[in-house]
C-alpha cells in the first residue's frame, strides 16, 4: 500500500512539475509579449475542465501509440505511452492551459514599480525575473499548481489505460478493490489514505488562494504595453513546439481519426440514448450546481462575511474527494446507481466550481448597491430578485456552463456506479475503447470534446 500511495504522490508530482514548467514560460508569453495565436492558446486555458481525460488518452493513443499518426508518418515503432512516463506527459501536457490561463491573468495585472525600481538600480532582466517577478507571482503559481497536483493525484482515466504492469495509483487501486478484488478493507484503507492526503493538500491550496487575493487588492494596475518576441525566439519556439506535439496534435487526432466512423457513431442508436442522459444529467447537474453556488455566495454576503476563513473554506473541501471514493460510498449506502444518485453525486463535487465563478460576481456589487438594496427591499428576498440576480446574470450562466461541460465529460462517475440500461457519452465512448473499436471511439470522444467546448465557450460570451 505504501508504495502504491509513494507512486501517487509521483505521478501527481511529476505531472504538476511538467505542467508548470512549460505553463509558466507560456503565461510570461502571452502576458508580455505579442504573437500570432496568443488569443488561441489563451482559449486553450479551460482544456483541463470542459475536454475528458478520456479524450486526451485516446489523443495520445492516435497520435503516439504504436499505429499512430507519428509512426505510421516515419514508419517507426516508437512508443512511451503504456509507461510513467507517458502517465507523466500526458497529465502534465493537459493541464499546461490551466496553470498559463491563471498566471497569465495575474502576470497582465503585475504592478511595474518594483520591476522599474530594480532596473534603476542596475539589475539584468533575470535578475529582476528571479527575484521580484516570481516572489510577486508566488501566490498565483500556488494557486494554479495546487489544483493541477490534485487532479493529478485523483486521475483516474489515464492511469488506467497507461499505467505499467505492476503499477498502479490509488484512485486506480481503489476502483480495482471495489470491482476486481472485492476486496472491501483495502479499499476503505486506500480510499481513507487518499482522502486525508487531499484534505492536507486543499487546506494549503485555500490558504494560498486567500494569500493570493490578499496581495492582489488594492493596488491600481497599469495596462501592459505587450513587445514582440525578438529575442526571447530561442524560448518561445521550443515552447511552442512542445505544446503542438504532447497536446495540440494529440487532441486533433481524435478528430482526424474519428471523422471516417463518424456516421456509424451518428446512426447508433446507443449512442443517441447516451446523448439523451448526458445532456438530461448535465442540465441537471448544471442547474443544481448554479443554484447551490449562487445560495452559498448569496448567505456569505447578506451576512457580510465574505473574510471568514471557514466559510471561505467550506467550498474548496468537496476537493478533497475523489470521483471514485464518492461514488463507491454512495453504493455502498444505496446499493444500487441511479441517474438521480449520479446527479446528486457530480452536484456535491461541482458545486464549488460554480460558486467561483458567481462569488467574482457577487463581489462586484458595490457596497453602496448593496447597502441601498437592503434598505429599499422589503425583504432579503425582494433585494435577490432586484438586485443579485440581475448582477449576477451572466456569471449565473457560465457557472452553468461550465458544471454542464464537467458533466457531459465525466465517465468515472458513471462507470464506478454500473447504472443499468444507462450509458453517458463519456461511458459510451470508454466502452468503445474497451472493445477495440478505437476510430469509433475517437468520433464519439470528438463529439464529446466538440459539445463540451462549444457549452463552456457560449457561456463564457
Amino acid at each position: 500500500m505504501f508504495q502504491i500511495y509513494l507512486y501517487t504522490l509521483e505521478i501527481a508530482l511529476l505531472s504538476t512539475l511538467i505542467a508548470a514548467a512549460a505553463g509558466i514560460p507560456a503565461a510570461y508569453f502571452t502576458a508580455r509579449r505579442r504573437f500570432p495565436g496568443r488569443r488561441l492558446l489563451l482559449s486553450f486555458s479551460a482544456v483541463s475542465l470542459c475536454v475528458p481525460s478520456l479524450i486526451v488518452a485516446l489523443g495520445y493513443v492516435s497520435f503516439w501509440g504504436m499505429n499512430g499518426t507519428v509512426n505510421r508518418l516515419f514508419g517507426t515503432e516508437f512508443s512511451f505511452l503504456y509507461s510513467t512516463a507517458g502517465i507523466v506527459i500526458a497529465q502534465g501536457f493537459y493541464n499546461v492551459p490551466f496553470i498559463t490561463g491563471i498566471v497569465s491573468e495575474a502576470w497582465e495585472r503585475l504592478p511595474r514599480e518594483q520591476e522599474n525600481a530594480a532596473r534603476l538600480l542596475g539589475a539584468d532582466e533575470a535578475r529582476i525575473l528571479r527575484t521580484v517577478t516570481l516572489r510577486q507571482l508566488s501566490g498565483a503559481i500556488g494557486a494554479a499548481c495546487i489544483p493541477v497536483f490534485l487532479f493529478c493525484y485523483f486521475s483516474f482515466m489515464i492511469v488506467l489505460l497507461f499505467s505499467p504492469v505492476g503499477r498502479s495509483t490509488l484512485e486506480v487501486e481503489i476502483y480495482h478493490s471495489i470491482r476486481t478484488t472485492l476486496d472491501i478493507g483495502a479499499g476503505a484503507k486506500l480510499a481513507l489514505l487518499e482522502t486525508i492526503t487531499a484534505f492536507g493538500i486543499v487546506l494549503a491550496y485555500s490558504y494560498v488562494a486567500r494569500r493570493s487575493q490578499t496581495t492582489s487588492s488594492g493596488v491600481d494596475y497599469v495596462p501592459v504595453v505587450r513587445r514582440r518576441i525578438r529575442g526571447s525566439a530561442v524560448v518561445f519556439v521550443p515552447l511552442v513546439f512542445m505544446i503542438l506535439i504532447f497536446l495540440i496534435f494529440p487532441l486533433g487526432s481524435v478528430f482526424v481519426n474519428g471523422a471516417g466512423e463518424l456516421g456509424k457513431v451518428l446512426g447508433s442508436r446507443g449512442f443517441w440514448k447516451a446523448c439523451a442522459n448526458s445532456v438530461k444529467c448535465g442540465v441537471a447537474t448544471g442547474a443544481a450546481c448554479t443554484l447551490l453556488g449562487f445560495a452559498y455566495s448569496v448567505a456569505v454576503k447578506l451576512a457580510r462575511r465574505q473574510a471568514n476563513v471557514l466559510l471561505q473554506t467550506i467550498p474548496v473541501l468537496p476537493m478533497a474527494i475523489s470521483s471514485v471514493v464518492i461514488s463507491w460510498g454512495a453504493t455502498m449506502i444505496f446499493h444500487q446507481g441511479t441517474p438521480a444518485l449520479l446527479v446528486a453525486l457530480q452536484t456535491a463535487l461541482y458545486w464549488p466550481i460554480a460558486y467561483r465563478q458567481i462569488q467574482n460576481g457577487i463581489n462586484r456589487i458595490t457596497y453602496e448597491t448593496d447597502a441601498a438594496a437592503r434598505m429599499l427591499s422589503r425583504n432579503p428576498l425582494d433585494s435577490i430578485f432586484r438586485i443579485y440576480l440581475p448582477a449576477c446574470r451572466p456569471v449565473l450562466i457560465s457557472a452553468f456552463a461550465y458544471c454542464f461541460a464537467i458533466s457531459l465529460g465525466d465517465a468515472t462517475m458513471p462507470l464506478v456506479l454500473s447504472i443499468r440500461n444507462f450509458d453517458t457519452l463519456a461511458l459510451y465512448t470508454y466502452k468503445l475503447a474497451g472493445a477495440y473499436r478505437f476510430s469509433q471511439a475517437c468520433a464519439c470522444g470528438g463529439i464529446v470534446a466538440a459539445l463540451s467546448m462549444l457549452i463552456f465557450t457560449l457561456g463564457k460570451k
